[in-house]
C-alpha cells in the first residue's frame, strides 16, 4: 500500500549522519512492579540528552556545527540498560568518507565522557586541568594539525546538565558503562542552578589578569563585581574550593583587593556579528593581592 503524504515513513525518520565508533551503556536500577514508568523513562531521556550535550561540548573546539546524537542499539532487562551508539550529524564533506576520522571522533568522545563523568562534582580548576590532559587526543586528529580542546565553561555547564538529569532519578542507582570501565553517578543533594546560553556566535578568550574587587559576593558565586579596564564588570567564580574558604572566613578580602586569577571571557554576537553580550568567568583564583600600605604623613 502506498503511504499517504502525511505518513511517517522509515525514510522520513532516517538521519543524515555518520556513525562513529564507541558505545556506552546507561544502566538504571529500578524496582519491578513499583517504580513509576514515567519517572524512570523520563529520567533516562533527560540523562541521554545531557550526555549528548556533553559530547557537543567535547566537540565544540573541533567544529561548532557537529551535532552528536545518541542512537538506541539495544535495551536489556532486569535493570533498564540501554546501549547507546553515537552518530554525528552535520559532518563536513571532507570527513564523511574517512574511517580514521570516525574512529578518532568515537574514541575521543568515549574517553572524554569517561574522564569528565569521573569527576562530575569536581571544581572548575580540576576540570580545566583534565581538559588540558586531553590536549594530545585533540591534536591527534588524522591528516590534520589537530584541534584545541574545548573551554572549561562549556564542559562545566554540560556536567551540570548531567547532574540535574541525575537528580530526576534520586531513588535509582545509575551507572555509565564503556570499554574504559564503569562510572557510578551518585545522586546530587540538589540540582545545580540552571545556566542558559543561546548566542548565535561565541568567541571564548582565555587569560590571566589581576581583577580588582569592587563588590564581593558574601554568599554565592555569581554576584561578584570587579573593575576591569576602568569599568565595573559582573563576574562568575567557578573555583568553588576557593569560594568555600572565603565564605568560611579563612582569609580576608576587602573591596579594593585584587584577584590574581585565570579566566574565560565569552563574547557573544548575533547573526550580523554585532556584539550582544560578554560573560567573564573566573576559573581559578591563584592569590589575593592587597594594595600596598601607605606610610602615615608626618604631622
Amino acid at each position: 500500500m502506498t503511504p499517504s503524504p502525511t505518513t511517517d515513513t522509515a525514510a522520513d525518520r532516517s538521519l543524515d549522519s555518520t556513525l562513529v565508533e564507541g558505545e556506552i551503556g546507561l544502566v538504571i536500577d529500578y524496582a519491578p512492579g513499583q517504580s513509576r514508568a514515567l519517572d524512570v523513562l523520563g529520567g533516562a531521556m533527560a540523562l541521554i540528552e545531557a550526555l549528548d550535550q556533553l559530547d557537543r561540548a567535547l566537540l565544540s573546539s573541533v567544529n561548532t556545527e557537529l551535532d552528536p546524537v545518541s542512537i538506541l542499539n539495544d535495551v536489556q532487562h532486569s535493570s533498564l540498560k540501554m546501549l547507546l551508539a553515537r552518530v554525528i550529524k552535520k559532518v563536513p564533506d571532507e570527513y564523511l568518507g574517512s574511517l580514521e576520522w570516525k574512529k578518532w571522533v568515537g574514541s575521543l568522545l568515549v574517553k572524554g565522557k569517561h574522564r569528565m563523568l569521573s569527576m562530575i562534582d569536581a571544581d572548575a580548576p580540576a576540570i580545566a586541568a583534565e581538559i588540558k590532559a586531553l590536549e594530545s587526543d585533540y591534536r591527534a586528529a588524522p591528516g590534520m594539525i589537530g584541534f584545541d580542546p574545548p573551554n572549561a565553561r562549556d564542559v562545566h555547564t554540560a556536567l551540570n546538565s548531567v547532574s540535574r538529569a541525575r537528580a530526576l532519578l534520586s531513588s535509582n542507582a545509575v551507572t555509565i558503562q564503556s570499554d574504559l570501565g564503569d562510572i557510578v553517578l551518585h545522586a546530587p543533594p540538589e540540582a545545580p542552578a540552571l545556566t542558559v546560553t543561546a548566542p548565535a556566535v561565541s568567541i571564548v578568550n582565555h587569560g590571566r589578569e589581576f581583577l580588582k574587587v569592587r563588590y564581593p559576593d558574601m554568599l554565592g558565586t555569581a554576584q561578584w563585581t570587579v573593575m576591569r579596564s576602568g569599568r565595573s564588570t559582573r563576574v562568575e567564580i567557578l573555583h568553588h574550593q576557593w569560594l568555600t574558604r572565603y565564605h568560611a572566613r579563612e582569609f580576608t578580602l576587602l573591596p579594593g583587593d585584587s584577584l590574581d586569577c585565570s579566566f574565560e571571557e565569552t563574547v557573544e554576537y548575533d547573526n550580523q556579528r554585532t556584539e550582544i553580550g560578554r560573560r567573564l568567568t573566573i576559573i581559578e583564583v591563584h592569590n589575593v593581592m592587597q594594595p600596598p600600605q601607605q606610610d602615615a604623613l608626618p604631622l
